[in-house]
């Protein structure tokens, strides 16, 4: 037998063990999305109406979860309402940030959640953690943006389409519409589904999905090459900023100490010694002679 902290169903037999409405039944969990050691959103519903499930599994100042959180080594624990209505349970599953709005895309099986700009880090999470967590929650795939991100998209993918050969404005509104806001999401589209939205055939629906998947692939080179290119000038300017502060610092120690002179390695030349190789001073003709004893 094997084994390991790492699988959710841990954090399930922990929450049997600690909450008692789990264990009678009254309490059910429903889906569990995990990344162990760091967070993990548990999804609950109550078959009695006069059950808190979230309240029941926080406890009392919080003493349950507590336990469980202690048992993970500190990991963090998201209670999450469950709902089978998915307008429900994707802010629900984002919390603690606030939406606006949720547009499902059935054709995709993504949904645009929408938020004000001070909500949307707090959406994605950090590096994407609760964005994340909350897609594998609902099993759909979740794209965070603001209303304006959107309307950018829209425009984008509409002036985009209707530069494919075969696409009118039209379809392109229609594609749109269905969630499609760039060449990657159109290669991926099923024939028969674009044949029937823009009364194609079968072979002018080809075409226009195989001029996508191309368009797609020469994005994502461009999108390469543009964080190549980001990443070489992030380096430039740390390079830059460094010595500009190396510099900086060596005009500082120089203004509180003018008789200090700077070397190449950011020392200063000491009594007795030269300024390029701290060598001691060998005495020349002009030199006094040193002084006899007696």
């Amino acid at each position: 037998m094997i084994l390991s902290r790492t699988r959710k169903q841990l954090v399930q037999r922990l929450f049997e063990q600690e909450i008692p409405e789990i264990a009678d039944g009254v309490i059910e969990i429903r889906a569990i999305a995990r990344e162990p050691g760091y967070r993990s959103k548990v999804a609950v519903s109550s078959s009695d109406q006069r059950v808190d499930c979230v309240g029941a599994c926080v406890g009392v100042r919080g003493n349950r979860i507590k336990n469980i959180v202690d048992e993970l080594a500190g990991e963090r624990i998201d209670i999450v309402r469950w709902s089978d209505d998915l307008q429900v349970l994707i802010p629900n599953a984002l919390q603690p940030a606030e939406v606006e709005e949720v547009i499902l895309c059935q054709m995709l099986g993504r949904a645009i959640v929408l938020v004000r700009e001070d909500q949307l880090s707090l959406a994605i999470g950090r590096r994407g953690q609760n964005v994340r967590l909350a897609s594998k929650l609902c099993v759909w795939d979740i794209e965070i943006m603001t209303r304006e991100e959107l309307d950018e998209s829209i425009e984008r993918a509409v002036v985009g389409f209707s530069a494919l050969e075969g696409v009118d404005e039209g379809l392109s509104e229609k594609l749109v519409g269905e969630g499609f806001l760039s060449y990657d999401d159109l290669s991926v589209i099923e024939p028969d589904a674009l044949m029937e939205m823009g009364s194609l055939n079968e072979e002018q629906a080809t075409a226009i999905v195989e001029q996508a998947d191309v368009r797609a692939k020469e994005a994502e080179q461009a999108a390469a090459l543009e964080r190549r290119r980001q990443r070489e000038q992030d380096r430039i300017d740390a390079a830059t900023a460094a010595a500009e502060a190396a510099e900086a610092a060596e005009r500082q120690a120089h203004e509180q100490d003018p008789t200090a002179a700077p070397t190449h390695d950011g020392e200063t030349a000491g009594d007795g010694e030269s300024a390029n190789g701290g060598a001691p001073r060998e005495e020349t003709a002009e030199s006094p002679p040193a002084a006899s004893e007696g």
